[in-house]
C-alpha cells in the first residue's frame, strides 16, 4: 500500500445563499439556492438559477447531498456543477443550525465531489477533472466550500 497520499490544487471558493429547506417527505428536503459567487485563481463569477439541493436524510440524521448549480463566469460562460456529498448531522448540530448559528468546517463534516460540464472553450478543462469540496461555513442561509482539483 502506498502512503504517498493524493495531490490536489485549490480550484475555487464557492459561497452560496439559500432559502430554508422545504420538507418534501420525512427523508427528503429540497433547498432552493438563491444566489452566490465562486472565485479562484483561474475563474470567478456568480451562481444563477435554477440551482438547488435535494438532500436525503438518513435514519441516523446524516444527509446525502444531491446538488445542482448553474454558474456564470465573469466572461459570460455557463458552467453546470453537480455533486453528491455527505453531511454528518447530529441532533445538537441540527439544533444549532436551526437556531441560525453559522457552523464551521471544524464543527460539521460536510464533503462533496463536484463535477463540471461546460461548452465554453476557455473552461473546457473543467469537463475532465475530479474535484472535492470541503465546507467552510454552513448556517443562516449561507454555505461556503473550498473546492480542490484532484491531480
Amino acid at each position: 500500500m502506498s502512503e504517498s497520499g493524493i495531490d490536489s490544487r485549490f480550484l475555487m471558493s464557492i459561497d452560496i445563499s439559500f432559502e430554508p429547506p422545504v420538507v418534501a417527505t420525512p427523508g427528503l428536503v429540497v433547498i432552493n439556492v438563491t444566489g452566490g459567487t465562486f472565485e479562484g485563481p483561474l475563474m470567478r463569477g456568480d451562481m444563477i438559477g435554477p440551482s438547488g439541493d435535494w438532500a436525503r436524510i438518513q435514519d441516523n440524521g446524516n444527509w446525502k447531498i444531491d446538488a445542482r448549480l448553474a454558474m456564470r463566469t465573469e466572461e459570460g460562460d455557463t458552467i453546470y456543477c453537480y455533486y453528491g456529498g455527505v453531511v454528518r448531522m447530529t441532533e445538537e448540530l441540527a439544533a444549532r443550525s436551526a437556531a441560525g448559528e453559522v457552523l464551521t468546517g471544524e464543527d460539521l463534516y460536510l464533503r462533496s465531489a463536484p463535477n463540471f460540464e461546460t461548452s465554453s472553450e476557455k473552461f473546457a478543462w473543467l469537463n475532465d477533472i475530479m474535484a472535492v469540496g470541503k465546507m467552510t461555513k454552513f448556517g443562516g442561509g449561507k454555505l461556503g466550500y473550498d473546492v480542490y482539483e484532484i491531480l
